[in-house]
Formats: C-alpha cells, sequence, structure tokens
C-alpha cells in the first residue's frame, strides 16, 4: 500500500496500553489501602479505665433547670429537687472534661477533671458556676 502509515496505530497502541496499566495500578494501591485499614480496624482494643469520678451539686441549683454532660455524654438533664446531687461514673476517656449547662439560659461552664478520678463538688452563686475546694 503506498501512503499508508502505521506510525499512528503504534501510537495509538502504546497509548492504550498505558493507561491500562496505569488502571491497574490504581486498583492494586486501592486495594492495598482497603486492605490494610480492615486490618488495623479489627486491632484496635477497648481500653477500661479504674478510676472513678463522684460529680456533686451542691449549692445553688435546686429548681434550675440543669444539663451535666462528661465529654460529649449526658449523665443529667433536668430541674434540680434536692440538693446535693450526686453522680458517680468511672472514666472512660483519655482525658475527660465536665460541662454544666443552665438549659434556660445556655450558659455553660466546663472544668477538666483529673486523670487520677475523684471527688468534684460544684457550687452556684449569681449565675456563675464553681468549683468548691
Amino acid at each position: 500500500m503506498i501512503g499508508y502509515n502505521t506510525d499512528h496505530l503504534k501510537t495509538n497502541k502504546q497509548f492504550m496500553l498505558g493507561n491500562g496499566l496505569l488502571a491497574f495500578a490504581v486498583f492494586i494501591i486501592v486495594a492495598l489501602f482497603f486492605y490494610l485499614s480492615f486490618r488495623e480496624q479489627g486491632k484496635k482494643e477497648e481500653h477500661h479505665y479504674l478510676e472513678s469520678y463522684a460529680i456533686s451539686l451542691v449549692k445553688g441549683f435546686i429548681g434550675e433547670d440543669i444539663q451535666v454532660l462528661v465529654n460529649d455524654s449526658v449523665i443529667y438533664n433536668a430541674p434540680v429537687k434536692e440538693e446535693p446531687l450526686t453522680f458517680s461514673l468511672t472514666r472512660f476517656a483519655e482525658s475527660s472534661s465536665v460541662i454544666i449547662v443552665d438549659n434556660a439560659t445556655e450558659q455553660m461552664a466546663v472544668f477538666e477533671l483529673s486523670e487520677q478520678g475523684g471527688v468534684y463538688n460544684f457550687e452556684r452563686e449569681e449565675g456563675e458556676v464553681s468549683l468548691k475546694e
């Protein structure tokens, strides 16, 4: 055949082969990522802590609609009817905070909890929550 050029066929063949290898490499990388992520997921272990907290609302909370949270877990959410109102719980996270929210005004008071556990007594005066020593 006169004037028939086969170079463009060779170029197309090389291009298609390159795209096929690239797609295969992407598939292998995605499969490897899934394998490694699922393998690590099975190795996670639950850590159990021995420390405990005693949280008491001792003064100034009667009649107030209060919400008490430790980290993101709601411990109490209702009006306080008697004082002292005490909650006991076991430490369940590496670091913990107690959050006391006045549901009427949405004011928050945040206090860090010790990693060794302990007793925490809270007072409320003029709308401000404080940790009683």
